[in-house]
């Protein structure tokens, strides 16, 4: 459990640091962008200063000499640059908005190191359920649709298996409707996690194998699974 926390920890912080990395760059970028435009607008303050000029003496004048008109056309040309320049920025300064907004909701919607573990060990549960499911299956087909009742006797079938890995031994489960249950009864449990698990959120879950093989986890507010287990329960012959 340590090293995964530790493991968890270092990736959350290397995830962290690319993503800083990437909107450091962006920032860079954009005071660099931001003070080019500062430099641009104050030329572009000066030149529309001569334009204005420019005009001036176009309404003073009927004609412009040759030289002063392509100075003017220039003029013109660097203007509309500049507007196409400033529309550029905002642009660069909405992207870097949105990958601030991004940052912040990608970390918010990180499990904690806690909740991660306890999602991990919920994977592992259920899976270990279909492995035991799948055993029962094939135990079944060999002899008659007759399922087990106890772990000795899908020994073959389970590979020898006797634990799921991350503290989860085969003793974590129990049978259940053992005797009474057979394939044609695909709603019905055959195995339960011994002991519900209680989540960070303060519910308790439960996981069941039903007889077609499916895992379902059912949540409880107060540990009490007694509703879900009574409606996949068969009940027991008269007299037993």
């Amino acid at each position: 459990m340590k090293n995964f926390l530790a493991g968890f920890g270092v990736a959350v912080l290397i995830a962290c640091a690319l993503i800083v990395f990437q909107q450091r760059q962006a920032q860079d970028k954009l005071r660099a962008e931001d003070e080019s435009m500062r430099r641009q607008i104050a030329q572009l303050k000066a030149d529309n200063e001569k334009l204005s000029n420019f005009a001036a003496q176009t309404k003073s004048s009927p004609s412009l000499p040759d030289d002063q008109f392509n100075e003017l056309l220039k003029l013109r040309g660097e203007v509309d640059v500049l507007r196409r320049q400033t529309n550029e920025l905002g642009q660069l300064r909405e992207e870097n908005r949105q990958m601030q907004k991004e940052f912040t909701d990608a970390f918010k919607s990180m499990p904690s190191p806690e909740q991660a573990l306890f999602n991990k060990r919920r994977i592992k549960t259920v899976n270990a359920l279909k492995q035991l499911g799948l055993a029962m299956k094939v135990f079944a087909g060999d002899n008659n649709d007759q399922y087990a009742t106890n772990f000795d006797q899908l020994t073959n079938e389970l590979g020898g298996i006797t634990n799921f890995g991350d503290n989860i031994p085969l003793q974590s489960f129990e049978f259940v409707n053992v005797g009474l249950v057979n394939d044609s009864m695909p709603d019905t449990i055959i195995f339960r996690e011994q002991n519900p698990r209680q989540n960070l959120n303060g519910e308790w879950e439960r996981a069941y194998g039903l007889s077609d093989g499916s895992v379902q986890t059912i949540k409880s507010a107060d540990g009490n699974f007694d509703a879900y287990e009574q409606k996949h329960m068969v009940a027991p012959p008269p007299g037993q």
